[in-house]
Formats: C-alpha cells, structure tokens, sequence
C-alpha cells in the first residue's frame, strides 16, 4: 500500500485522493480549511454513487483508507507521494513546497497540480527539488488514463521513474506537455474514455483492470465539430450520462468559479482566465467544440 497526501481539497484534490483509494492506498487529505475538510466524505460518496452508475466502483466503499487531516506536518511526514492540489497562485505554491519539504521525509516524491504555472519556479524554495515535478491529473481523474508531467529543471530521471511506475499500476499512462499550453479534454474525448474504460471491465469480468491500449489517442475526436445534439444522441444510446462534471467550478482547471458565456454556443463551463486560454490557442467550447468568437463575462450579484 503506497502512502499518499493530497494537499488542498478542492475538486481537483477530492478525485485525486479518490483515485488514490479506488486503487487501494492509503490516503490523507489536507486542508486549512475545516469547512471544506469536513464536507470531505460527503463530496467523495457523490463520486462514489456516480462510479457505481457508471459501473466502475463495484463495492460500496474505496479499497484504500481517506483520512482528513487539519495538520501538515501529520499529514506529509510518512508519504510516499505528495500531490499539491492548491489554487494557482505561485507564492502560496512557493510556500506550501518550501514548508513540507522540511516535513516530509528524504525519498518523498513531491508533485504540482498547477495548470499553468512554472513549475520551476513553484520550487525555487523547496529542499530536495531533484524529487518534485509538475503532475496534472485530467479532469474527471477516475477513468482518464493520461496523467500530463511537466518536470522542472532539476527532476531527476529517478523520480520520473518512480512516478510512471506507481501510476502504470493504476492503469495510467504519462505524456509530457507538447508545448506551453496544458491539455485540455472535450466533453466528448471524456465520454470516449468513460465507455472504453466500461468495455474494459466487460471484458474481465468486472476484475476492474483494463489494458492502456485500448484507450482512444490524445487526438481522437479532437476537432470533429460534433454538436450538442449529436453527443446527447450518443450519450442516450449508451444509457449513461456520466462526465463528473461540476456545476459550478470551472471544468478546466476546476478551482475558479464558472463566470463567463462563450459565444456563439453560449455555454458557460469555464472561468475567464481559461477561456481566454481557449480562444488564444483558438480552440473550440469543451462542450459542443464550436469556435468560440466572443467570451462575455458574467458577473453575479
């Protein structure tokens, strides 16, 4: 059983830590936040009952333990595998790395979240950067198969080693970002990997393992213009509704709040910051995958 700590307990950090124990390690969860920290539990049985709609969780519990944890130094001091899960602001990165690499011990792998930020700099105060990288889960985490790495200028071969050989054994796969942009899987790249994650388990007999190989390609579906009407048509014959999807974080980055409409589809998904991201590498709504030609912020009261 590998130890695992997850920093932050976002959206992000809730499926990372539910990954974790779908796989059976064994899991603390952290945040400052008691409020959020306590709704932990109640946040991860929404993913549970999902997963078994879906088909995937087969028993009523993960096999591996959570715990919430109120207190970084209990949380940090015997992982294996450190996942920061914060927002993206760089010195509140800066910061949390610096302190637990001072808590955790000398073999501890320590990984990133972040979207967009340098990973580099996130560690320019941490001790031991040999053993951290940049480490981005793709949304919705339990049946997406790619894990994106971005290693810093000081990842050593051996921490890479370790990190593709611990997430190999829970069916993933790395990929190294292509270039500056994160990436960032439609709706319907989503669904693609959801139903061959399902026809997997048919065919061991619900054992719950599957072969990477059968996994679509990063490109697949990438730019086939399919509409609103057409997914839901195909959603329907499969009898499955399921994309975890969150209502009201963001569906990229799944920190901010959703507070833009993107036009002319006028769906609203994402928070500014990354549809301004989408328009600039000129890709289509996450959801329909038309052009987006104007985002319109929104603002609540």
């Amino acid at each position: 059983m590998v130890k695992i700590a997850v920093l932050g307990c976002g959206v992000l950090g809730i499926k990372i830590a539910g990954e974790m124990a779908f796989h059976g390690h064994r899991v603390k969860i952290f945040s400052t936040d008691l409020k959020s920290l306590n709704s932990v539990f109640l946040r991860m049985e929404e993913d549970k009952r999902q997963l078994k709609h879906d088909g995937i969780l087969m028993n009523k519990n993960f096999v591996g333990p959570v715990l919430c944890m109120a207190r970084l130094e209990e949380t940090v001091s015997d992982a294996d595998f450190i996942f920061e899960a914060i927002p993206e602001d760089m010195e509140l990165k800066k910061d949390l790395f610096e302190r637990v690499s001072h808590l955790c011990k000398s073999s501890a792998i320590l990984c990133t979240s972040t979207l967009r930020l340098n990973t580099t700099d996130i560690v320019e105060r941490t001790v031991g950067k040999e053993r951290t990288l940049g480490l981005r889960f793709l949304f919705p985490v339990y049946y997406i198969p790619e894990v994106e790495i971005t290693p810093n200028k000081y990842t050593s071969g051996q921490t890479i080693e370790k990190v593709r050989g611990m997430l190999e054994k829970m069916g993933k796969t790395l990929f190294f970002r292509s270039g500056p942009e994160p990436l960032i899987l439609s709706e319907e790249q989503r669904e693609a990997r959801l139903s061959a994650y399902q026809d997997q388990l048919k065919a061991n007999s619900g054992v719950g393992l599957f072969h990477v190989s059968s996994i679509p390609s990063l490109g697949q579906h990438r730019g086939q213009g399919h509409g609103v009407g057409s997914h839901r048509e195909q959603t329907a014959q499969r009898g499955s509704t399921s994309t975890m999807e969150v209502e009201v974080d963001c569906a990229i980055c799944m920190d901010k709040p959703r507070d833009c409409v993107m036009r002319p589809c006028h769906h609203m998904v994402t928070c500014y910051t990354c549809a301004s991201l989408l328009i600039n590498r000129r890709d289509g709504c996450p959801i329909c995958r038309k052009d987006i030609i104007e985002i319109i912020r929104v603002y609540s009261g």
